[in-house]
């Protein structure tokens, strides 16, 4: 892939965002409904999360995590690459903002 498309890529992935991401590096647990897994998360934002976790999950899974203390957040399954998946959360930006208390008070709200 040339460095234009990659570029014009990472142009339309910012147009596409709605919500700003924030790097983090905190501990987190996915809930899968059968089982829990610890992971990492790299990347979150109001809308969503990335997280390291070696653990191939279909594209749509419905999951639950858990960052911190705070309660479960319902999420789903948008990708999942070399290791890492990325989540979108199924409340609105403002519920999931309550949830995360201090962090999601640090979040870019755009």
């Amino acid at each position: 892939m040339s460095n234009l498309n990659k570029d014009i890529e990472s142009e339309t992935d910012i147009v596409r965002r709605r919500f700003s991401r924030q790097p983090v590096l905190l501990k987190a647990v996915l809930d899968t409904g059968h089982y829990e897994f610890e992971c990492i998360a790299y990347d979150l934002s109001l809308k969503g999360i990335k997280i390291k976790l070696d653990l191939p999950l279909e594209t749509k899974c419905e999951v639950w995590l858990l960052v911190k203390d705070c309660p479960k957040i319902p999420a789903h399954v948008v990708w999942s690459k070399d290791g890492y998946i990325g989540l979108e959360f199924s409340l609105s930006s403002q519920q999931v903002s309550g949830i995360l208390g201090s962090i999601g008070a640090r979040l870019p709200k755009v």
